[in-house]
């Protein structure tokens, strides 16, 4: 039951969906954790972190457009955020923001059991930050596409492609992992990287 003591947690994009809100409020419901969890709309990352202080929401995830703007916001960075330059998780310890980066756990393990040595990432944002890191940590190279760039994807064979923008890329050529939220990787990689926002909200693991 909803009560003043109950935890307030949520996530501000600018196209919010409910996938997030199924899994988080399932997770609470199931572990008798005393919270709920809402998708907000936001065109204004600042006035929406100055809400969260007011009302004392606990905790937020920020996606695209706001994974690096959000880093002038907060008070604290783990070193995985310092080091990625990009944050998707935010805590709120009594007005304290603590910003934590959850993407790059969501696609280690793409990384990892990939047998290729050299990734193509599409996009340069938040996200493709996070895909960048993963490289660098499992000593995987890079090349990062980007709009001034876009052509060479025409000249590539045989290569895997991480889609980290929003646009739809199709390569007959090459392989492509997908990382839109509606998308079969994506939907892996966002609960992936979810459980682990939800350890850092509760402390608890979700496994």
């Amino acid at each position: 039951m909803i009560n003043k003591d109950t935890k307030i947690y949520g996530s501000f994009s600018s196209s919010p969906g409910n996938n997030g809100c199924k899994f988080f409020n399932s997770a609470f419901e199931k572990r008798n954790v005393n919270a709920i969890y809402k998708s907000f709309y936001s065109n204004n990352i600042q006035k929406s972190v100055e809400a969260v202080k007011a009302l004392d929401i606990s905790g937020f995830a920020v996606s695209m457009p706001f994974k690096i703007d959000i880093l002038d916001l907060v008070d604290e960075m783990t070193k995985e955020v310092k080091s990625i330059g990009s944050a998707n998780t935010i805590v709120n310890y009594d007005g304290y923001l603590k910003a934590y980066n959850t993407d790059y756990l969501g696609v280690i393990d793409y990384i990892k059991i990939s047998s290729t040595n050299h990734f193509y990432i599409l996009g340069n944002g938040g996200f493709s930050k996070a895909i960048q890191y993963t490289c660098r940590l499992l000593n995987k190279t890079y090349t990062v596409i980007t709009r001034s760039s876009w052509n060479l994807i025409d000249t590539l064979k045989d290569k895997i492609l991480f889609n980290a923008t929003p646009v739809n890329v199709i390569s007959e050529d090459n392989k492509i992992i997908d990382g839109r939220p509606f998308t079969e990787e994506g939907k892996q990689i966002a609960l992936e990287q979810a459980k682990n926002q939800f350890k850092i909200y509760t402390g608890i693991d979700y496994e």
